[in-house]
C-alpha cells in the first residue's frame, strides 16, 4: 500500500537503531495514538507530494499540524523521533494500521467540521440588542 510506504523506511530506520541505544519511551494511550495519525498523516503528505496532488498534500499537511500541535499540548517534553522511531514498527500496513488510520480521520474530520460549524457561526449577522445608553 502506497500510504504506507514512508512508514516501511520509517520502520527499517527503528529497526537499524539499537535496542540498547534507545529506552521505551513511555507514552499514555492518548499520545501513542496521536503519535500514529503524525505518522500516518506525514506519510500521506510525502505520497501526495509524490503523486503531484497539491489537494491531497495541502489536507493532509493541516492534519499533520493538527495532531503535532495535539502532542506539543499533551506531552511537551515528548522525544517525537523517538517516539515515531519506536512506533514505526507497529505501523506496517497491517489490519491494524488501518483501523488506526480511520480513527485518525475521523478525529481530523470531526475537528475540521467544528471549524467549518464555528466559521459558518461567526459570518451570522447577530441579532440587535436594543439597550438604551
Amino acid at each position: 500500500m502506497r500510504r504506507f510506504r514512508l512508514l516501511a523506511i520509517l520502520a527499517a530506520l527503528a529497526a537499524t537503531t539499537s535496542a540498547e541505544a534507545a529506552a521505551p519511551i513511555s507514552m499514555t494511550p492518548a499520545v501513542q495514538q496521536d503519535v500514529r495519525c503524525f505518522m500516518l498523516f506525514a506519510a500521506a503528505v510525502d505520497q501526495a507530494g509524490k503523486a503531484k496532488n497539491d489537494q491531497a498534500r495541502e489536507a493532509t499537511s493541516l492534519a499533520v499540524m493538527y495532531f503535532l500541535g495535539k502532542l506539543t499540548i499533551e506531552a511537551p517534553t515528548l522525544n517525537l523521533v523517538g517516539a515515531v522511531r519506536q512506533e514505526a514498527p507497529t505501523m506496517d500496513g497491517s489490519a491494524r494500521a488501518k483501523a488506526v488510520g480511520a480513527a485518525c480521520d475521523a478525529e481530523f474530520s470531526k475537528r475540521g467540521q467544528e471549524l467549518v460549524d464555528f466559521g459558518q457561526q461567526l459570518q451570522k449577522t447577530e441579532p440587535q440588542s436594543s439597550s438604551s445608553s
